[in-house]
C-alpha cells in the first residue's frame, strides 16, 4: 500500500495542489497515511538504497523536501 499511495498522492500533488490563501505556497489536503507514505518515500529517495532520483530533481532537493517536510510536522 505505501508505494501506491504515495505514487497516488504524487500524482494529486502535480494535478490538484491549489495556491495556499494569503502565501506563497500551493497546498494540498491528504490523510495521515496518504502523509506517511509520501514521507517515507521521500526518506528512501533521501537516505535509502534507491539510486534514481525523479527526473529533473537531485538528491539534495529530496532531502530539502524531507527537512522542510519533518520541520513543519515538529520533528
Amino acid at each position: 500500500m505505501g508505494a501506491e499511495t504515495a505514487r497516488a498522492v504524487a500524482v494529486r500533488l502535480r494535478d490538484e495542489a491549489v495556491p495556499a490563501t494569503n502565501a506563497s505556497w500551493y497546498q494540498l489536503d491528504v490523510t495521515a497515511a496518504e502523509l506517511a507514505a509520501a514521507r517515507s518515500a521521500l526518506a528512501e529517495l533521501a537516505y535509502g538504497t534507491t539510486r534514481i532520483t525523479p527526473a529533473g530533481t537531485s538528491r539534495l532537493e529530496i532531502i530539502d523536501m524531507l527537512e522542510e517536510l519533518n520541520r513543519q510536522l515538529g520533528r
